[in-house]
């Protein structure tokens, strides 16, 4: 399998990191240091060059850039190394451009890898909220199938300007929805079938990942919750003639692709009603490793994986398992961790690089 992985990593001007240049081993690389002091800005170093945005949400230029550093822009410069080849990749950020380079040529959109991004703490919010659970997808499944970023993009422009329509009103309101609605229907038929496809190969790899990692024996599945499953372009485009009258009076799009769930379930129950916060932290992160192994299916490569601090979200066992199945995978790994505990057991890895940060200062690695 040959991955690309970052083997070096310098940032200027980038929040509190200072200009020290990391390195990185193929496997396992554990980062340390107390909170505040740049574990999770390396991790956002790396996101930024391989996906081409923060992981943090709206977040801006402004906010990425170090106000001490000595220049008024961002620069990321990096090594990425597979079995066969060597590659410079760096990024150029300030108020006014962007600019990435591939072995010194500019480059626009490629990048030479992907990475996934693990917030444990995120198994909250994916819980409890049906608007990040369909952003969730939507960022992941775009990862994997750029036809479905395009085709998103088209779609949410669409709507848009149809709850513009419907918000000035006007004598030629349904005139409009009409012209408009042919496209929303054929957006929405290729979204919801791309979104069921992706379900389903996901559903291949969650229950087998579950037990992998935390060796229990239980039954996950993710579904979706929409009005237009299985239905084709004529019959979205006919739901929404019938919905215009009420669309028109409340002013807004009310039902569509957009509003459309996620439910987890656990052995057939609502992950979110009827487990317990143990068993939500276990079931997301099994999805993420669910993910990067349909990843790897895809595109016969493993993304890189970033972990923040996942030791103070599961008990000592669970992370001792999750720690033992990182061992067996050939995904490159960047975790992060403050917890003095948790530190002890990443350091028992064999061949695992060990970095410290220090207030944004490289302090050690080996």
């Amino acid at each position: 399998m040959n991955c690309w992985k970052v083997k070096k990593l310098q940032a200027q001007n980038f929040r509190n990191l200072k200009n020290d240049v990391f390195e990185f081993s193929n496997g396992i690389n554990c980062i340390f240091g107390e909170n505040g002091n740049g574990k999770t800005n390396l991790l956002e170093a790396v996101y930024l060059l391989t996906n081409k945005k923060s992981f943090r949400k709206n977040t801006s230029y402004s906010q990425m850039i170090n106000i001490e550093g000595e220049s008024p822009e961002v620069i990321i410069q990096s090594v990425f190394q597979n079995t066969e080849d060597i590659a410079s990749y760096s990024i150029r950020l300030n108020d006014e451009i962007e600019e990435r380079y591939l072995n010194n040529t500019f480059e626009k959109s490629k990048t030479p890898s992907t990475s996934v991004f693990i917030n444990p703490f995120d198994s909250y919010s994916f819980h409890t909220s049906s608007t990040f659970r369909r952003q969730w997808f939507d960022s992941h499944l775009s990862l994997i199938d750029k036809e479905y970023k395009q085709i998103l993009g088209r779609f949410q422009k669409a709507i848009r300007f149809r709850n513009s329509i419907l918000a000035m009103g006007g004598q030629n309101t349904s005139m409009q929805l009409r012209a408009i609605d042919e496209q929303i229907a054929d957006y929405t038929y290729l979204i919801t079938t791309k979104r069921d496809e992706f379900l389903k190969d996901l559903n291949f790899h969650i229950t087998p990942t579950f037990k992998a990692i935390f060796s229990e024996d239980h039954r996950l599945e993710m579904t979706l919750e929409s009005v237009f499953t299985k239905w084709d372009s004529k019959k979205i485009y006919d739901f929404y003639r019938h919905q215009e009258m009420s669309d028109i009076k409340a002013q807004v799009t009310r039902v569509g692709i957009h509003r459309d769930d996620f439910i987890f379930s656990f052995n057939g129950l609502n992950a979110f009603e009827f487990c317990s916060l143990g068993q939500q932290k276990m079931a997301f992160l099994s999805l993420i490793f669910a993910y990067i192994e349909l990843f790897r299916y895809k595109f016969t490569s493993y993304p890189i994986v970033l972990i923040d601090d996942v030791s103070g979200e599961l008990d000592s066992q669970r992370w001792k398992n999750l720690i033992q199945y990182l061992e067996t995978k050939q995904f490159q790994v960047l975790i992060t961790t403050a917890n003095e505990n948790f530190r002890i057991e990443l350091e028992k890895i064999p061949n695992s690089k060990k970095i410290l940060i220090e207030h944004g200062t490289l302090i050690n690695q080996g």
